[in-house]
């Protein structure tokens, strides 16, 4: 048997829809060195009857379908499972690049030094016809290489060395916003960092999107964590009054210029994402950035 060298973790609950197009993605790609683990938290859409059809079949390598406390606590099962000398969590809902994913994977697997690199993404609002959106983080990532200053970013595309997870540590079941508050306590902790500048995956704004879900929750969240890493106080309550209006004003423009996008299926939202990924890396200049 092949030494496992990368471990894909996906979790998902009731979208089926969307685990159906993201793994089927994933399944193409694997390489004979990878393995694909997926935690269901008991959907009760069909979603364990296809996983169980994927095992049989052979295209994943584990799953568990049962009642959990949501995404932190499926990931962390799947991390004690995990046999990869590194780690990576594909969404069921987001689309990845995996010639990028791969080139990181080479990277830490030739730096045996380095806990975990982090890379650039995109974001996709599934209500608007706009093109793709770049989320950068390479700047702050260069402020953290001179002074550890923390910063949050997106996890997607992230890959880790699970023999460094006694130090980079588990998800934290009590957040809904969990990369922040990972991201936040290792760029603050004693992680040895890399960061790729090349885009390896676009997160797609749904209405199942935890982001939407859990909006509140997420929104003292923030406070919380901007309290603890950098001393700030929540807004005053006029403040967060004027950005209520704000953005139901930017909505209400926004809604309008948007109202023949009911059309858009997932499947063209996919392809957006994987057209933008291409193009965003053939044009861009990519390099690894580590204190060395």
């Amino acid at each position: 048997m092949n030494e496992i060298r990368l471990s894909y973790l996906i979790t998902t609950k009731n979208k089926l829809p969307y685990l159906k197009q993201s793994i089927q993605k994933l399944i193409e790609y694997k390489k004979n060195d990878e393995e694909i683990l997926v935690a269901d938290g008991a959907s009760t859409d069909g979603t364990g009857e296809f996983l169980q059809s994927l095992k049989d079949k052979g295209f994943i390598t584990y799953f568990i379908s049962e009642q959990d406390y949501g995404e932190a606590h499926g990931l962390n099962k799947l991390f004690l499972q995990a046999k990869g000398t590194l780690i990576t969590i594909v969404t069921d809902d987001d689309v990845f690049h995996y010639e990028t994913i791969s080139c990181i994977k080479d990277f830490m697997l030739a730096h045996l030094e380095i806990d975990m690199t982090g890379t650039e993404g995109g974001f996709k609002d599934q209500n608007s016809l706009k093109s793709v959106r770049a989320m950068c983080y390479e700047q702050n990532y260069k402020k953290w290489q001179i002074n550890h200053t923390p910063f949050a970013c997106c996890c997607l595309g992230i890959i880790f060395r699970r023999s460094s997870l006694p130090l980079l540590g588990l998800w934290n079941t009590s957040y809904k916003k969990l990369d922040a508050e990972f991201s936040l306590r290792n760029t603050a902790g004693k992680a040895n960092i890399a960061w790729y500048t090349g885009h390896a995956y676009v997160n797609i704004s749904n209405p199942q999107s935890t982001s939407i879900v859990y909006m509140k929750r997420i929104k003292s969240e923030t406070d919380c964590l901007n309290k603890l890493y950098f001393g700030k106080n929540e807004n005053s309550f006029l403040v967060e009054k004027f950005k209520i209006f704000k953005t139901k004003l930017r909505n209400m423009f926004f809604n309008y210029s948007d109202s023949d996008n009911s059309k858009m299926d997932w499947s063209e939202l996919v392809k957006i994402a994987e057209d933008w990924l291409e193009k965003t890396n053939k044009e861009k200049r990519t390099e690894f950035l580590w204190n060395k």
